[in-house]
């Protein structure tokens, strides 16, 4: 689980100060917030449901599975906000902010995981 949320952090971390760089502007299209919004509804309640379980049972790989899906649900959320702000403000930039939010907490979430995974395989 470490390696997959250690690889969300890098992907969303090149990607986005790629279009920092570069002034790469979002696109919005009814296809895009349509899928954010399902993204939202769906992995909220997933991720919650699979922390929850996680503890119950004792298991670290369903826990960081959790992980995982929040990051998702999380990235939703930001997406939103980020598209509304471009559309209303022109803050294109935003959008990339906010994916290098989630980077942060995934490389957080990796942090967390990777030295329990090491120690216990």
């Amino acid at each position: 689980m470490a390696i997959a949320l250690a690889v969300v952090a890098a992907v969303l971390t090149a990607e986005s100060v790629t279009a920092l760089v570069t002034g790469s502007r979002p696109g919005t299209s009814a296809i895009i917030l349509i899928a954010a919004g399902v993204s939202l509804a769906v992995l909220t309640p997933l991720a919650y449901a699979k922390r929850s379980l996680g503890g119950q049972m004792g298991s670290r790989a369903l826990r960081g599975d959790g992980a995982l899906s929040g990051i998702g649900a999380a990235t939703s959320v930001l997406a939103l906000a980020a598209l509304a702000l471009n559309d209303t403000l022109g803050w294109w930039w935003a959008d990339r902010i906010a994916a290098l939010i989630v980077a942060a907490v995934a490389a957080a979430e990796t942090w967390h995981t990777a030295p329990r995974a090491l120690s216990h395989p």
